[in-house]
Order: structure tokens, then C-alpha cells, then sequence
């Protein structure tokens, strides 16, 4: 029984480091984004099921490139009510790699490789993983935009970079983010 917990712990699969945009910029990063889609994992899904007009909001601190706080809220479909979740974004050893900590619902989860790996002035890609115990993964591929749309030649660039780079590992269906009928216009 010993010897097969530990092939199993040595067998388990292991989060990918992929290296942030080379532009990264707290300013550049700064303020809300729209989640327009993702892949993501089951265990990374339970704070967004059943829910919809996801948004991320990235406040830094004021020292460029030191991380800052994140909070996160989407809409339930079934009664209109919204979930949150805050958190801050501590950084690692290059600009856009972060352990990320969230508070869900008044409990601290585990901390998360947060990576953001694609940022222009109006998309960014963020990739984040934790590992579990007994050799589960959980990742997310969010595909993110300052607006609540993105254009189709933009959107297919950035599924093409995250799958070229390997980050659907274990080739999840893409979920598209609603976002129509959640803001004025």
C-alpha cells in the first residue's frame, strides 16, 4: 500500500510554469477585465458554477510591479444574486508570475500559481494552477478583455498562442464567458 502512495505521488501530474508576457506592467494590468472564455478544470470551476458576467478587477499596490489586491464576481444564473472573491496577488520571480490568495465566502484557499502569459491594452490570457494532493491538478485558462466582446481575429489568435504553448492539458472544453445583458451599454 506505501509503495503505491508513493509511485502515485511521483507519478503526479505537475502544474506548467509558462513565462509571463514580456510586457508585463502593473499599470498595463491594472483595473477590470471581462472573462470572455476559459478552460478550466472542475475543482477550479466551484466558485464560477452556474454563474455568468464573470469580471476580474486588479488593483496593484502603489510600488510598480509588487502586486496588489484581486477580486472577482460573477452573476448566478439561477436568481440573479452575486458571488465574490478577493484576494491579492503576491509576486514571484519575474513581473506577471504571482501566488495568488483568495478569500472565498470568509475562508482563505490554498495559494496558486497565477500567471498572466498574454497583455496588450485590451486582452490578457491568465493561466493559474494548484496542485492537490494525491496527484489532482486543477488549472484555469481565462481569456480575458477590457470590453465584455472581443474581436473573432484576436480571440483566435490567443486560443492559438494558449494551445501552441501546451496549457490545455488535458484538452477541456472551451467555455465561453457570458457577458451579454450584464452592463449598461
Amino acid at each position: 500500500m506505501l509503495f503505491r502512495s508513493l509511485v502515485a505521488v511521483a507519478t503526479a501530474e505537475k502544474c506548467m510554469h509558462p513565462d509571463p508576457a514580456t510586457n508585463f506592467d502593473d499599470a498595463l494590468y491594472a483595473g477590470r477585465w471581462y472573462e470572455v472564455g476559459k478552460y478550466q478544470t472542475a475543482g477550479g470551476a466551484i466558485f464560477q458554477k452556474g454563474t455568468e458576467c464573470t469580471i476580474a478587477t486588479y488593483k496593484p499596490f502603489e510600488e510598480q510591479n509588487s502586486g496588489g489586491d484581486i477580486g472577482y464576481s460573477s452573476r448566478k444564473q439561477n436568481d440573479g444574486s452575486w458571488v465574490n472573491a478577493t484576494g491579492f496577488l503576491v509576486p514571484l520571480e519575474r513581473p506577471g508570475h504571482f501566488s495568488q490568495t483568495l478569500d472565498f465566502f470568509g475562508i482563505e484557499g490554498a495559494p496558486v500559481d497565477y500567471n498572466v502569459i498574454w497583455l496588450d491594452e485590451d486582452s490578457a490570457i491568465e493561466y493559474d494552477c494548484n496542485e492537490h494532493i494525491l496527484g489532482l491538478l486543477d488549472y484555469c485558462v481565462h481569456f480575458m478583455s477590457r470590453t465584455p466582446t472581443l474581436a473573432p481575429e484576436k480571440f483566435d489568435a490567443m486560443v492559438e498562442f494558449v494551445l501552441a504553448s501546451g496549457l490545455n492539458a488535458h484538452e477541456l472544453e472551451y467555455a465561453q464567458g457570458v457577458q451579454e445583458g450584464c452592463w449598461e451599454q
